[in-house]
């Protein structure tokens, strides 16, 4: 409608790798920012894995430390969004 991405939805997050839900008015654009941290977050494990099957140390290095600071990213936006 009119107020298309101010609007608010009730928002549900189930990933891949455990089920993970809020239940809270979030919106559009606070869901499709929780959404795309964590998506960044699966992908670089994903890469993680391949790089270590690969033998590609340094390179693996570098990834887990991306997954890592994915992974904080997701969790402090998911509590500022949260607080808000």
């Amino acid at each position: 409608g009119a107020a298309r991405g101010t609007e608010e939805a009730s928002f549900h997050l189930f990933s891949a790798y455990g089920t993970y839900a809020t239940e809270r008015l979030m919106t559009k654009q606070q869901k499709t920012a929780l959404n795309i941290a964590k998506f960044i977050q699966a992908q670089s494990l994903l890469l993680l894995e391949k790089l270590n099957e690969l033998d590609l140390d340094d390179e693996a290095d570098m990834c887990e430390k991306l997954h890592e600071d994915a992974e904080r990213l997701h969790d402090v936006l998911l509590g500022r969004l949260e607080q808000e």
